[in-house]
């Protein structure tokens, strides 16, 4: 291998080898590096500031809600309360920042990476937190050991999975009008109301009982909710709410949001609001069902064939107006 002169144009050293003469180094300034006979593009740091878009506000916020959940939910007593209602918070703020976005313009890749790091830590990070803070009470004996494994089980597959979820949906490029498996959001709105249910209904505030599920029963809740998060990475198809849907659901959860804060004078409006949002989270748990067993299963073989079958169809179209040639007016 023998190494040439600078070139007199850009001031690259050539090199010489089997495969031709190439040039070795970069322009400075262009952001274009010659590595042999191909040129890559170097993407130099940028500001913050020419980065962030009006949408990622509302991202950041539906981070910072996240991240006040968890601290709160550590504290424990009205903390829960205050968890629960930030969590709800960041479902508002993560349904804004889309309308946002189309409004003012996206932030490209760095707003779907945010977006995706805000969803991680207030649909999955936080609710696991929460769960784990109201139900592990470090008991002893079999019953305790059993209580806690069943409890961390519940907490980590509520994170982990979620963040498999969360993964999964930045890969297709939001390319698909519905979901393929449950939302994080949904799933977080879930744990939300299963875990307001043990707050309200205990003792020194609502004091009603209900078997299985109020606070005397540490054991159930865990449970089902373990149970729920593998629907976050099913092969089920669930509908994006527009509409009417859309509004109701919007209602709900802002009467939730209100029962949480007029609870703590009122504890039985608080468990009015909790038994109502649960009753709408399970209802859109088990919507697929409606549509019959068939549509159940095989959600992303039956998108893929949609998609083909609409690239097909554009394919044939362009391919009948070449046939047909140019009109003449």
């Amino acid at each position: 291998m023998k190494v040439g002169k600078r070139s007199p144009k850009d001031g690259t050293r050539t090199r010489r080898h089997r495969g031709g003469l190439g040039k070795i180094g970069k322009k400075v300034g262009d952001g274009l590096k010659d590595i042999g006979s191909r040129k890559v593009r170097i993407k130099w740091p940028q500001p913050i500031k020419k980065l962030f878009s009006p949408a990622d506000i509302f991202t950041l916020m539906n981070f910072i809600c996240g991240v006040s959940s968890v601290m709160l939910s550590m504290d424990g007593g009205n903390g829960f309360r205050l968890a629960l209602l930030l969590i709800l918070f960041g479902v508002i703020f993560d349904g804004l920042d889309g309308p946002v976005a189309r409004r003012f313009g996206p932030s490209r890749k760095f707003g779907v990476w945010l977006d995706s790091i805000a969803d991680a830590m207030t649909f999955c990070i936080a609710p696991a937190m929460l769960l784990y803070e109201m139900f592990n009470q470090k008991g002893t004996g079999p019953l305790g050991v059993l209580q806690t494994a069943v409890v961390v089980s519940a907490s980590l597959s509520i994170a982990v999975l979620g963040i498999l979820r969360l993964a999964r949906f930045s890969i297709t490029h939001h390319r698909f009008k519905d979901f393929i498996g449950l939302p994080t959001p949904a799933m977080a709105m879930i744990v939300v109301g299963f875990c307001s249910l043990h707050f309200w209904s205990a003792p020194q505030r609502a004091d009603w009982a209900f078997d299985l599920l109020t606070s005397g029963r540490l054991l159930v809740v865990p449970l089902i909710l373990l149970l729920f998060s593998f629907a976050m990475v099913s092969d089920v198809l669930y509908l994006k709410l527009r509409g009417n849907l859309l509004v109701g659901t919007g209602t709900v959860l802002l009467m939730m949001m209100a029962g949480l804060i007029v609870g703590e004078k009122e504890p039985k409006l608080g468990l009015f609001a909790t038994i109502v949002f649960i009753l709408s989270g399970l209802t859109y748990l088990v919507s697929p069902m409606f549509k019959g067993p068939k549509n159940i299963w095989g959600a992303s073989k039956r998108l893929k064939a949609e998609e083909l079958s609409k690239e097909i169809a554009a394919l044939e179209g362009e391919t009948a107006l070449d046939r047909e040639g140019p009109n003449e007016l």
